[in-house]
């Protein structure tokens, strides 16, 4: 065998161009998979954020709707408009509604208060689940809203829908044109629902129904002896 010169020895201990080539696209291969991981990573972990930023939002508004809506100002007031002369201060149309109830106990704030929800514009374009309230004071109609307090429950709404059902105090009220089944709105001014079914929309999608049964407060029931449990009398 002949003995091998330098410039055989020098070849081999080096790369060719068409292996560095091999190994820089191999490298850049890899750097580009690296890079779609993180960014899937990312991305999963802002949908999974999201998801409980949403479910923390639907469990929130759900325990203030059942406490807020659960418990209603069923007391009667003059309303020459209302068969009988006699209504009631709860008013749902399929886009929002009003009511009176009670304040959900809180530092600085309880007792009976006007309530309205609906969805609203907001700043920059977007809308948004807005609660709109306002302490009680003895009127027979809801108070100007554009001068209550307001609190948005959630962002980025693009649809609400409200339905109730119910049946009269006294069945004998029940006539043939009593409605029947769930209704878009309440069109009765004189009684209450029994329960109110809210169908709230966002950006990602429908919400699971919210249904609330509606409870007339102790004291403002027909019935009762007039004390109110979270408001004065």
């Amino acid at each position: 065998m002949s003995p091998r010169t330098p410039a055989t020895t020098q070849r081999q201990q080096g790369f060719t161009l068409i292996e560095l080539l091999v190994v820089m696209t191999m490298l850049s291969l890899i750097m580009v998979g690296l890079g779609q991981a993180f960014r899937s990573m990312g991305q999963t972990e802002v949908r999974v954020d999201e998801r409980l930023q949403r479910s923390d939002q639907m469990r929130v508004v759900h325990h203030f709707l059942q406490s807020a809506l659960g418990r209603l100002d069923a007391t009667t007031f003059a309303n020459p408009e209302v068969k009988g002369g006699q209504g009631v201060l709860f008013l749902a149309d399929p886009q929002s509604i009003s009511w009176v109830g009670i304040m959900p106990a809180r530092p600085g704030v309880g007792g009976r208060h006007f309530f309205r929800l609906a969805v609203e514009d907001l700043q920059g374009g977007d809308s948004g689940l807005v609660l709109r309230y306002q302490a009680w004071t003895p009127l027979n109609t809801f108070p100007d809203w554009n001068q209550a307090e307001t609190q948005v429950l959630v962002n980025r709404v693009t649809g609400l829908q409200i339905q109730a059902e119910g049946m009269p105090r006294n069945l004998s009220d029940a006539k043939a044109d009593w409605p029947i089944g769930w209704q878009a709105g309440w069109p009765i001014a004189k009684e209450l629902p029994q329960r109110v079914s809210l169908l709230v929309q966002d950006k990602q999608g429908p919400w699971p129904p919210i249904t609330v049964s509606l409870l007339a407060s102790v004291g403002s029931a027909p019935v009762s002896g007039g004390f109110v449990i979270g408001g004065g009398r």
